[in-house]
């Protein structure tokens, strides 16, 4: 992701866009064991008799959001690096939201943004973001982000939120 960060003429802008916005603005809720869960997405429709040991992959499931990117296509010099900006903005602010809620500290989001600039539907692909803890069972694929050529991904933690602005502290690191 760092190499998309960097990459275009995009100023750093913590806006989001109004589907964002419209998620960010319902919040989070506590769900079955515990399970931290964005209200716009969780409801009756998902289940609710978990067990403890399956709260992250439930989180990574419920906690799926898909980011139009379209608006930033206009703009073909800029479009990784507004997608990358507006996905880590997104992630940042809903971690700060959540962060009073008990397990917290085990919340994280990851955020992937195609960078297969050769396929037909790259400018109409929108960026995912997707949040879970790490209880119980969760997802591991995140760990090795070097292996995805197609994508960009970031893994952001509640510890990249102690310091300063965490677009900035993505944009330094190599």
């Amino acid at each position: 992701m760092f190499d998309v960060l960097v990459r275009g003429p995009v100023e750093l802008n913590h806006d989001l866009s109004p589907d964002l916005d419209e998620v960010a603005r319902a919040g989070w809720a506590l769900g079955p064991c515990g399970a931290i869960l964005l209200k716009s997405l969780w409801g009756p429709g998902w289940r609710t008799n978990i067990d403890a040991s399956e709260v992250g992959s439930y989180e990574y499931e419920v906690n799926d959001v898909y980011a139009s990117l379209s608006d930033l296509a206009v703009n073909k010099a800029a479009y990784l690096n507004g997608a990358a900006i507006r996905g880590i903005s997104f992630a940042t602010r809903m971690l700060r939201d959540a962060s009073d809620f008990p397990e917290a500290d085990s919340l994280l989001a990851v955020v992937g943004i195609s960078v297969d600039e050769e396929d037909e539907d790259f400018l109409l692909q929108g960026a995912s973001v997707r949040f879970f803890s790490r209880r119980g069972d969760y997802p591991t694929w995140f760990e090795d982000l070097e292996r995805y050529r197609k994508e960009a991904i970031a893994v952001v933690d509640m510890a990249d939120l102690a310091g300063p602005d965490p677009l900035t502290q993505f944009r330094r690191r190599k």
